[in-house]
């Protein structure tokens, strides 16, 4: 479980830091990047998937809990969601693309402190259970009927059910902003009158 553990949970934490944090387009390939990440490192960690005991109930529970820690992560008190009217991504500005309206995220300190204490929380309880109690764990699990490869699947799919958490929310909540914002009259070009009052170009026709 150890190689897995680590090498999926920090790509995961870098991938998605690095694709979130500060003001970002919200695009295809941010979005999905996390996700196909870990769909890309998964497979070489899959030795079985048991099904015997309570083998199920313990992979089913880690991919709900990482869907909603995904989904708390991406709420509003974590991530804001706005309206760029004239958004030039470093690709426009080299090639001197006209700039064209998109959807921003915001993510600052507290969304990194979830998936951080997250991936530090799976790591250390990595730890514990091979250098500090595995005596207690392997007690708990044989009488638990739960299998070592269950536990390193339940830690695959919790991140799994976080980027996907992750991703959909971001597209859902992108998704509604834009309609919010398309739904918003334009504003009238005001027009300076004689004595000095600003009337909008639709009252004064």
């Amino acid at each position: 479980m150890t190689a897995s553990t680590v090498l999926i949970q920090v790509i995961v934490l870098a991938v998605t830091l690095e694709s979130d944090l500060g003001r970002r387009k919200i695009g295809w390939f941010r979005v999905l990047r996390p996700v196909i990440s870990v769909a890309a490192i998964a497979p070489f960690f899959f030795t079985s998937v048991p099904t015997s005991g309570n083998s199920v109930i313990l992979q089913s529970a880690g991919a709900v809990l990482g869907l909603g820690i995904g989904a708390v992560s991406v709420s509003g008190a974590f991530v804001s969601i706005e309206h760029e009217p004239r958004y030039r991504g470093w690709l426009a500005r080299l090639t001197h693309r006209p700039a064209v309206p998109a959807m921003m995220s915001r993510c600052g300190i507290g969304y990194a402190v979830i998936w951080a204490a997250v991936s530090v929380g799976r790591l250390a309880f990595a730890y514990a259970s091979e250098h500090i109690f595995p005596a207690a764990m392997g007690t708990f699990m044989a009488a638990h009927q739960l299998s070592p490869d269950a536990l390193a699947n339940a830690f695959i799919f919790l991140s799994f059910g976080m980027g996907i958490a992750r991703s959909a929310l971001l597209v859902g909540r992108a998704y509604v902003a834009t309609r919010s914002a398309s739904a918003v009259p334009a504003a009238q070009p005001a027009i300076l009158e004689p004595d000095g009052t600003h009337v909008s170009a639709a009252t004064r026709r």
